[in-house]
């Protein structure tokens, strides 16, 4: 891992340990070369998903626009953005889990409505 203050090529681990979200590992890391400390996370990398809209095009899934919908969806309800996140964490998850690369915009939104019925 380079440092970022001195761009040296090797550092250390010095802790590890998962983040507060359970889907990536944080580690604390010094420099060989300056003793720099600094933190990274490692994240799962995971396989494009391909979202088949109305009209049979195809483009790839985006968390994002997710949460964008929703925040526009409840903007005059009283949803903390917390709660928005989460509800998206939900959907990715749920949409992940189906184990396939492509999944409908149907389908989504029918994941989407099954998770705000229990909030």
């Amino acid at each position: 891992m380079k440092c970022p203050k001195c761009h040296h090529n090797h550092s250390r681990v010095i802790d590890s340990r998962q983040s507060e979200d359970a889907l990536s590992i944080r580690r604390r890391r010094e420099c060989e070369n300056c003793g720099y400390r600094f933190t990274t996370f490692e994240k799962v990398e995971k396989i494009p998903l391909l979202v088949i809209k109305k009209d049979e095009s195809r483009e790839e899934f985006s968390r994002e626009k997710l949460l964008r919908g929703l925040i526009r969806s409840a903007e005059k309800r009283p949803v903390t953005s917390e709660q928005m996140e989460n509800t998206v964490d939900t959907v990715e998850r749920s949409v992940r889990e189906l184990g396939k690369a492509e999944v409908t915009s149907a389908q989504i939104g029918e994941f989407m409505m099954g998770v705000s019925k229990l909030r």
